[in-house]
């Protein structure tokens, strides 16, 4: 499992980031069609992940939407060059290592914009963080390889699997941060809802969620389910939060600062 974390460099969306943030994501999102159209120039796959850094930062609230297009850029580009191969042009001497073909970093990347324009209440931010972790999931799925004839499995293999996006535990942490973003009352209880469906498809794919996870997920407790009338079950979910990390050895002082601000009567009877 390769470590990424760069997406973003911690569980709070700065949304009050410097303009000059957004004008360069603008810029280098502009400099992409041009960069194509030469051959000495064509982007590569850290080229793409740069600026899709530059939307995660930028506090845009349509961070989420630039990042959803310069991955079908990605998309276009990479079958644009595998389709190449072998028929001449510069694209026939690329590698497939050089073929800037998405992969979970990118995709952890966009989640991460979406959490972005979740801060800035953009509707249903989380949903459209969701939608790629299952895109990434249906691209990794088993059974291209005995499926249909040797010309569609091929094809199939060919522009459709893609290993590459299998989603790691930084995926996941990253599509919970998204969640506990969310500002729109009205997103609050779908938010909630793939927040831990997306931990519970943590844990089947035996990927060990670590104490920033927990904490996040207490974030997300005390944020989507703020009104008194939700105050048991939010009590009762932050519970199952705490447990579930303190079965798992990840608690520590942050976490437990979490749990003092969503269910103080746990955090209390836990310090005696």
């Amino acid at each position: 499992e390769a470590v990424q974390t760069n997406a973003l460099p911690s569980d709070e969306y700065n949304t009050n980031t410097p303009a000059a943030f957004e004008e360069d994501a603008i810029y280098a999102t502009g400099l992409l069609d041009a960069m194509i159209r030469h051959e000495a120039s064509q982007p590569s796959k850290f080229t793409y992940n740069y600026i899709l850094r530059l939307w995660a930062k930028s506090g845009a609230r349509d961070a989420g939407l630039h990042a959803e297009d310069i991955l079908s850029r990605m998309e276009v580009r990479s079958a644009i060059c595998a389709g190449a191969k072998g028929g001449g042009g510069g694209a026939a001497r690329l590698s497939p290592a050089e073929i800037p073909k998405p992969d979970a970093l990118c995709y952890q990347n966009a989640i991460a914009c979406w959490g972005v324009s979740a801060a800035k209440s953009y509707p249903a931010a989380a949903s459209r963080a969701m939608m790629l972790l299952n895109k990434m999931e249906a691209q990794c799925s088993p059974g291209y390889e005995s499926f249909g004839n040797d010309d569609v499995r091929n094809y199939l293999l060919d522009h459709i699997y893609n290993e590459s996006v299998r989603p790691n535990r930084f995926v996941f942490a990253t599509l919970i941060m998204s969640c506990a973003c969310t500002q729109l009352d009205a997103d609050k209880a779908d938010a909630l809802r793939i927040a831990f469906d997306a931990y519970n498809r943590m844990i089947d794919m035996g990927l060990a969620p670590n104490s920033e996870t927990y904490a996040n997920l207490l974030k997300i407790c005390k944020n989507l389910l703020p009104e008194e009338s939700q105050r048991d079950q939010r009590n009762q979910l932050s519970q199952t939060v705490f447990e579930a990390a303190r079965d798992h050895g990840q608690v520590n002082a942050r976490l437990l600062m979490r749990l003092r601000d969503v269910n103080p009567v746990l955090y209390e009877s836990y310090q005696n």
